[in-house]
């Protein structure tokens, strides 16, 4: 069995194993019988070593996961796609390309121009916001006295957009942490490398939604040709709302006069009005599939569809597009809390069988670290 690595482990024995977040470990099942519970004996992928390593630590990973791939040739009928190889122009690759039957494989196959593919859906979650950080609490951390707002961590914006009403709405809206707005670009650059081309954005009313997708836009040097559509349909399930309310989002003018990329012209498929707080399971899934078709239905030229939104919008918008049901919703609920920040799927559309299907993202995952608060006199000024 392969186990990938949860957390890093420091051995306390000379009989254990180093582990790093990410390692694969190779387990044997039958060798298992004595050892003590809660603990496995395995083999590093990463250095060979062997020893044992506290069994929840770990989780269960695919096999494949420890594979690697040399080379990778991939042969189409149509010039639809185009494997990117670096460091190799099209004249070498296409000398070297041999006859073979090798299955299309999704892996970096890329759009390479509007005119080549078809139709795209990009669903991702959005960057990290302060609260996920810094709890729901984040707003007091940062007011004076007299009510203003203060950067109380680096990790806080140094600033807040300015709104008509209470800044307090801020703590049910709230914005990306500095370290969200480098992960949203940082995945637009990403994207930029891989040629991959947005023609429409939509995004959930919420802040911090705008905000990834604004900054995604900049990564990918669109921000002066593609405005954002905000779209109150693609706000997430409303029963995880804690205040049991809709939020007080930002106005469409407002976040134009914040230097937002809002495409104002653009009237939502679903109102704000009519977002229900507390909503069923079905009632949420009834409009994610609703508003998933329109945005099709209006998106009707070819290119990709950048969709940003939440946890929960990766399963909801897309099952519906590729034709499978919901799922039960308390799965549905475990495979959310797995999403992590800018988690993505991609879809793109079959014109022949007039299907979608799901295909990997044209980007990898973002994988970081936790960050803990540090205070320099713990430990170095006090006994």
């Amino acid at each position: 069995q392969t186990l990938r690595a949860l957390f890093q482990y420091k051995p306390q024995n000379i009989d254990e194993l180093l582990i790093n977040t990410g390692d694969f470990i190779y387990v044997d099942p039958s060798q298992q019988c004595d050892v003590c519970e809660g603990w496995v004996i395995g083999t590093s992928h990463r250095t060979g070593c062997r020893g044992f390593l506290p069994e929840n630590y770990t989780e269960r990973a695919s096999e494949s996961d420890t594979w690697v791939k040399h080379r990778e040739y991939v042969l189409v009928a149509a010039p639809r796609f185009l494997t990117q190889t670096r460091n190799e122009v099209n004249e070498k690759l296409n000398e070297e390309v041999p006859h073979s039957n090798m299955p299309r494989s999704p892996t970096n196959i890329l759009p390479l121009q509007n005119s080549t593919l078809q139709r795209g859906v990009l669903v991702m979650r959005h960057g990290e916001r302060v609260d996920q950080v810094f709890g729901k609490s984040w707003l007091q951390q940062c007011l004076t006295a007299d009510g203003k707002y203060y950067r109380a961590d680096l990790n806080f914006p140094s600033t807040l957009p300015k709104r008509k009403d209470s800044i307090k709405h801020f703590e049910c809206d709230p914005p990306l942490s500095c370290c969200g707005v480098f992960q949203s670009r940082l995945i637009g650059e990403a994207l930029l490398d891989q040629g991959v081309t947005v023609n429409y954005i939509y995004s959930s009313p919420a802040l911090h939604c705008i905000q990834t997708a604004q900054h995604v836009l900049q990564g990918l040097k669109l921000d002066h040709k593609v405005k954002i559509r905000v779209e109150p349909g693609l706000f997430e399930w409303t029963k995880w709302e804690a205040s049991r309310v809709i939020p007080n989002f930002m106005t469409v003018t407002e976040l134009a006069e914040a230097s937002y990329k809002i495409d104002t012209s653009y009237r939502g498929n679903f109102s704000l009005s009519s977002l229900m707080p507390s909503e069923s399971y079905e009632e949420y899934v009834s409009r994610s599939s609703a508003v998933i078709k329109k945005i099709i239905t209006a998106c009707s030229s070819k290119g990709i569809i950048l969709i940003v939104g939440h946890g929960s919008s990766l399963a909801s918008l897309t099952r519906p597009l590729i034709g499978l049901p919901a799922r039960d919703s308390n799965y549905f609920a475990q495979v959310v809390r797995k999403i992590p920040s800018l988690g993505m799927c991609f879809c793109e559309e079959m014109k022949e069988e007039k299907k979608w299907q799901m295909v990997n993202p044209p980007v990898k995952t973002l994988t970081h670290g936790a960050n803990a608060a540090f205070n320099w006199r713990n430990g170095i000024m006090e006994d």
